[in-house]
């Protein structure tokens, strides 16, 4: 399967879109803070190094076939 770079970069900009809401509404539920900005930047952090370990290990079960 062939598909363009321009579309896998929209896949990964939407599940890094997706993770970040999924992780900002999960810690907005389980923790009692005030300040939705300190939720974002958590939320945006976690599901960045979420992403960089899926790509990685994806990338190392891949290469290794």
């Amino acid at each position: 399967m062939v598909t363009s770079p321009k579309v896998m970069q929209l896949v990964e900009s939407l599940l890094r879109i997706i993770l970040t809401i999924v992780f900002f509404y999960a810690f907005k539920a389980l923790f009692d803070v005030e300040n939705d900005l300190l939720l974002a930047f958590f939320s945006v952090l976690c599901a960045f190094v979420l992403f960089k370990g899926l790509v990685l290990g994806f990338n190392r079960i891949t290469a290794k076939k």
